[in-house]
């Protein structure tokens, strides 16, 4: 197969990327295979650098509790901010 783009890798689950995986071991296609774990370790990294930047959900609750007292976006606003910042991987 050839190799996967990264909008196929977000649809596709972790079990459908390793059987794409374990096909082009039994094809020698190691060159996919090497491109393929590029592109998840790079969406790796911007899953984890957002992980270590969205505050903790009591926080995030909280932020939403006010905003729909206050009719402000407050949490969409940091979230969007931290997606922004870590923006994820396109081909």
């Amino acid at each position: 197969m050839a190799t996967l783009t990264y909008t196929e890798i977000y649809a596709m689950t972790a079990e459908e990327i390793n059987a794409i995986q374990a096909e082009n071991m039994e094809n020698n296609n190691h060159d996919d295979n090497k491109a393929i774990n590029e592109k998840t370790t790079a969406i790796a990294k911007v899953r984890q650098a957002r992980k270590e930047a969205y505050p903790d959900i009591k926080e995030q609750l909280d932020m939403q509790y006010w905003d729909k007292v206050n009719d402000t976006t407050t949490w969409q606003d940091a979230i969007e901010d931290i997606k922004n910042a870590h923006p994820l991987p396109t081909d």
